[in-house]
């Protein structure tokens, strides 16, 4: 086991320890239905991968005026 990983037991046990019994149901729930459907966490490539479907010589406003944009025109854009 390495270091992060660790790290991450050690975060999730304190996060356990905040729950409430209604939270932790609920979380388990979740992760029932993600497992049945198959959904699987993102790795680092992935989200890289999903996170270069925007231009970098264009401002976060931009793109903040295009959603919008796509919104009002009831656009359903699915990104890459």
């Amino acid at each position: 086991m390495i270091h992060s990983d660790i790290t991450a037991d050690q975060e999730q046990d304190a996060l356990d320890k905040l729950r409430t019994p209604e939270q932790k149901e609920a979380l388990a729930r979740l992760l029932k239905l993600a497992e049945e459907q198959g959904v699987r966490p993102l790795d680092l490539d992935a989200v890289l991968a999903k996170a270069d479907f925007w231009p970098d010589d264009e401002s976060i406003d931009e793109f903040i005026a295009t959603v919008a944009e796509w919104r009002s025109e009831g656009h359903d854009r699915e990104l890459p």
